[in-house]
């Protein structure tokens, strides 16, 4: 079913707007009305992709023209083996489109965001508007797609739109009444639909959400071939934004108002946020771009000072960047974060009082201490402020362990292999706490392992899940390693016979050059990993994959998996693609923030 019509409202008059040039257009992003809730925009064009294909060797391993022409002969295949009679292709050729339109639609210029729509005498509609900035007619003849497709299906209702500067359409399903919108302006696409907070019960009701929906599509039309929006002036207005906004070109930006997006949590949920108080945190912006030769980011989280409730966990002490001793420079990750266990309780009874009575709470922890006092002859509060401020934690490469399966079968899996360590000032308490767990050792069913080794004393369990967990101390350390038994040796071998020369990370030669040329400033929170090795962890996990797919879902799914394996570099070829991937977290008056760099070859 087919109905013309004009665009609704008062934007009639709207139409009469000259039909612009591209050239001449605003980006939708810069036509955001002020209303707007959160916004993210991604470019993903030929013209940015050349960029890392001409600087990087991983752009020109995964994005040259002849890397795109094998995951196209590699999707056509997939298509045809799960379509053989061809219908996919048929159908895209019945709306008059092609493969390598769909590949154009995936490589362009596209983003959403999230308009909080005034209906009259109605709450307020968030407004889901998305589109795409395509190639040359990609744009036309996708719009056109959706117009054919709806008159096949008698249970769509089409109704023709004018909007301003190009041709839209509603599509409604009349068995529940619910419709969106698309439009072209150009050679941009745009869908838009509207999420009622409130029941509907009249199709007048419906009508007055359905011209609200129409009047946010058609003014974000208008915005753009006119003066723009005012939703990216009032946000980069935010002085703690403005303060910490990059000022490199970003190929993608999310920006988002904390406060408004709370509002349309369900009642039922909200309680728990207004706990932790989330609510008092107040924008979000999230910019990332390739820049001399790095990918970088930055994430600001708005949480004004003074702060209360979740924000201040990470609120911690600054601190300089720099590794102990200890710390190998093999491992394929390091985190080190300021942390204070005494600033985490407190948290959590406050946490409590407001959702029990606070006589009841304190009655709670003088109960618990009452055991702690016996058991380990320790409280909770100092227990406590026995941790350090610092917390370590390193990642080393992925272990393949092998698993045997209900089948009885046994194939290889990769596990991911952690150590976090902390400063702990009373070995005495954890002394009697393993002397306890001791005497559970001795029950064959409790699968627990007492360890003993390189001087750390502590517990072993084998979890299905997580693989070998150990809970040790000695030295004045406290160690948790997940992985194999061979990770608790590693750091525990690592605090006990400390790497000498480039074998330690704080004098490998690559860490070092890093440090000297990023001028690193204080901060609660580092990370520094080897990129390229992180890619490499992923080959083991294709491999493994390929195999699980084999055993359980048959030949033909695991050879395509083989083969999309196959698109991935190899392992020699990911030697020399990434060099450091490091982050920082800080915060200042106005919020927390995240600033990280990828290193590329």
């Amino acid at each position: 079913m087919k109905k013309q019509t004009k665009l609704l409202s008062g934007l009639v008059s709207l139409t009469a707007v000259t039909a612009l040039s591209a050239a001449d257009l605003n980006t939708p992003f810069e036509s955001l009305p002020a209303e707007t809730l959160a916004a993210f925009r991604f470019d993903n064009s030929p013209e940015t992709l050349d960029l890392y294909v001409e600087n990087t060797r991983l752009g020109q391993l995964l994005f040259s023209e002849e890397k795109i022409s094998e995951y196209k002969a590699f999707i056509g295949d997939l298509i045809e083996s799960e379509d053989q009679e061809g219908n996919f292709i048929t159908k895209l050729g019945e709306v008059g489109l092609e493969l390598d339109d769909l590949y154009e639609m995936v490589g362009s210029h596209f983003g959403a965001a999230v308009v909080n729509q005034e209906v009259p005498d109605r709450l307020p509609m968030p407004t889901f508007l998305v589109w795409a900035e395509m190639g040359d007619g990609v744009a036309a003849r996708a719009f056109n797609a959706v117009l054919e497709g709806s008159t096949e299906n008698e249970e769509i209702e089409r109704t023709d739109l004018e909007l301003p500067g190009g041709p839209g359409a509603r599509i409604k399903n009349l068995t529940d009444g619910s419709s969106f919108l698309v439009a072209q302006l150009d050679n941009r696409f745009f869908f838009a639909i509207g999420n009622v907070m409130e029941p509907i019960t009249s199709m007048d009701e419906a009508k007055v959400f359905e011209e609200a929906e129409l009047e946010a599509l058609g003014r974000f039309l208008a915005a753009q071939q006119e003066g723009g929006g005012d939703f990216l002036s009032s946000f980069y207005a935010d002085s703690g934004v403005s303060e910490v906004r990059p000022s490199f070109t970003a190929r993608l930006e999310l920006l988002g108002d904390v406060r408004s997006l709370f509002d349309f949590i369900p009642p039922q949920n909200r309680q728990i946020f207004q706990t932790l108080e989330f609510d008092k945190f107040t924008k979000v912006g999230v910019w990332s771009g390739f820049v001399d030769m790095q990918e970088r980011s930055t994430v600001f989280l708005g949480a004004p000072a003074p702060r209360s409730g979740f924000a201040t966990l990470l609120e911690n002490e600054f601190f300089e960047f720099q590794p102990p001793a200890w710390v190998p420079s093999n491992v394929n990750a390091y985190t080190v974060a300021s942390f204070d266990m005494n600033k985490l309780y407190a948290f959590a009874l406050d946490v409590a009082k407001k959702f029990m009575p606070p006589e009841q709470v304190e009655q709670q922890v003088a109960m618990a201490n009452g055991q702690l006092q016996m058991m380990l002859q320790a409280d909770v509060p100092t227990l406590m402020s026995a941790f350090g401020k610092r917390i370590h934690i390193l990642e080393y490469p992925i272990e393949m362990v092998t698993v045997d399966n209900p089948d009885g079968l046994s194939i290889e899996l990769p596990r991911t292999s952690q150590a976090m360590v902390m400063d702990f000032t009373r070995p005495d308490i954890l002394q009697a706490g393993m002397a306890m767990i001791a005497g559970m050792a001795q029950n064959p069913n409790a699968g627990i392992e007492l360890v003993d080794e390189q001087g750390f004393a502590g517990v072993r369990v084998d979890d299905p899940n997580q693989g070998v967990v150990t809970i040790a101390h000695g030295l004045g350390k406290l160690v948790f390693a997940v992985g194999s038994e061979e990770t608790s040796s590693r750091i525990f071998s690592t605090l006990t016979n400390l790497p000498s020369g480039e074998n330690a990370l704080a004098n490998n030669s690559e860490f070092r050059s890093f440090v000297a040329d990023a001028n690193i400033k204080p901060g609660v929170l580092f990370s520094y990993s080897r990129g390229e090795e992180i890619l490499k962890n992923l080959v083991p996990v294709f491999k493994s994959l390929a195999g699980s797919m084999r055993l359980t879902a048959g030949e033909k799914a695991s050879d395509f998996v083989e083969r999309a394996i196959e698109l991935f570099p190899s392992e020699d070829e990911l030697d020399g693609l990434l060099g450091v991937t490091f982050s920082r977290m800080y915060h200042n008056d106005s919020g927390i923030i995240l600033e990280g760099s990828n290193q590329y070859k």
